[in-house]
């Protein structure tokens, strides 16, 4: 797994460490972070992800993502939401990984005319072409959930979100906030279920 100290990540993290199908859980990171039980960590430098040999591995969960202020720049953005995430993906297929799952965003697509989406849809399109037997892409709307390091948009937005929440019907429903909780069951529920090919959960679909 990578993205292990996000938001998704880490209570993805609690559930797969305490999963009983995987007889391993490794989980790679930048930098020390509190260990989890059942749960190895392997620090790893991400701009050198191809001269990394994992042992073998059966699913792969990618959690990885920033926003263009943390990240300081357009360039340094889609380095860690594309080019991490394609380089992990592809460190993933060379250990045997049939299984990958995706935290995308809502809205993701690559012929949007602004970054973050587009950066996103591009990642999946990315990911989908690499030729996992199954690739599961989730696409959450606003996470709900605390964070290490707070972001001041997104708690308007949030906040926007749960005032509009009763108003969002039918197919307006996949525009209100996601529980970050929520979104890392269905991950390993679809570590589970999903069939062979792509397969996109919109933020409705996620509980």
């Amino acid at each position: 797994m990578a993205g292990g100290t996000g938001l998704v990540g880490g209570t993805l993290l609690q559930l797969l460490g305490g999963d009983t199908s995987y007889h391993r859980v490794t989980s790679l990171v930048r930098r020390e972070v509190p260990t989890l039980p059942g749960v190895a960590l392997q620090r790893v430098d991400f701009e050198r992800l191809d001269q990394l040999v994992l042992p073998e591995v059966d699913d792969a969960f990618c959690c990885l993502g920033t926003t263009r202020r943390a990240a300081g720049s357009d360039a340094a953005f889609r380095r860690v939401d594309l080019d991490y995430v394609v380089a992990f993906a592809r460190l993933a297929q060379r250990a045997g990984a049939l299984r990958f799952l995706l935290v995308s965003s809502l809205g993701a697509s690559p012929s949007s005319p602004f970054l973050y989406p587009r950066t996103k849809g591009e990642c999946e399109a990315a990911i989908s072409a690499l030729g996992f037997t199954t690739v599961v892409i989730v696409r959450p709307s606003f996470l709900v959930g605390a964070r290490a390091q707070a972001r001041p948009t997104e708690a308007v937005a949030l906040r926007v979100g749960q005032l509009i929440r009763p108003f969002l019907i039918g197919a307006l429903r996949k525009y209100a906030p996601a529980d970050a909780t929520a979104v890392a069951r269905t991950l390993v529920r679809a570590a589970a279920t999903a069939p062979a090919g792509v397969m996109v959960i919109e933020s409705d679909s996620i509980r």
